[in-house]
């Protein structure tokens, strides 16, 4: 039986349906105009805005199909185990986080793809369903095994160790360190958002 924690919410599912359609219009736009949305160390924060943007931006449409489809799944589990509009509002938070944070890797040059936002949003699930177990003891089974598959592609990635791997079968380098980033970066704005939560409520009551 589901808990009242983990009724559905049509702010992740709608929140998801918007993402997928941003990255699919910004595929239709010209190339150049793609290009210049992407996330360029040499620009410093002199072009904020790409730390969003350049989530939305991919290099195939083999890369762009794989990133929907993630997205798809994550949206369908997501809305599943109740996830609403705090794990979105986290999750927006993290956004920019997670590509900012690449700047810890210097030989990260730049920067394209929804992935590391795909690992932000399999991570919030996650903490989502964490809480959910913390206050009323409602596991999630799928939620477990989402946990064990990001830890257990970390742990072989590595990316701490090796930020870029070069993939023969997508035809560029991979940012490993955006799985990374993107998964730390969640966590750091749900538990943030949960503890202003926190703050506010005691506040109030007192």
């Amino acid at each position: 039986m589901r808990s009242e924690a983990a009724q559905p919410s049509l702010a992740w599912a709608g929140g998801c349906a918007a993402l997928a359609s941003l990255c699919v219009m910004v595929w239709l736009l010209p190339v150049e105009a793609q290009i210049s949305l992407r996330w360029q160390r040499t620009d410093g924060l002199a072009q904020a805005w790409t730390l969003w943007t350049a989530s939305l931006t991919h290099l195939s449409d083999a890369h762009l199909i794989v990133n929907l489809l993630a997205l798809l799944c994550l949206g369908v589990i997501g809305h599943h185990v109740g996830a609403g509009r705090a794990e979105v509002i986290a999750f927006l938070l993290a956004w920019p986080l997670s590509n900012l944070a690449l700047l810890l890797w210097p030989e990260i040059q730049f920067y394209a793809g929804f992935s590391g936002l795909n690992h932000a949003l399999a991570l919030m699930i996650v903490a989502k369903c964490a809480m959910d177990f913390i206050v009323d003891r409602h596991l999630s089974i799928i939620a477990f095994f989402l946990a064990l598959m990001m830890l257990a592609r970390l742990i072989h990635e590595a990316p701490w160790v090796s930020p870029l791997r070069m993939d023969a079968s997508w035809g560029f380098t991979v940012v490993q360190a955006a799985h990374l980033t993107g998964a730390v970066s969640a966590c750091l704005a749900f538990v943030g958002l949960q503890l202003a939560r926190i703050l506010f409520t005691k506040a109030v009551v007192e």
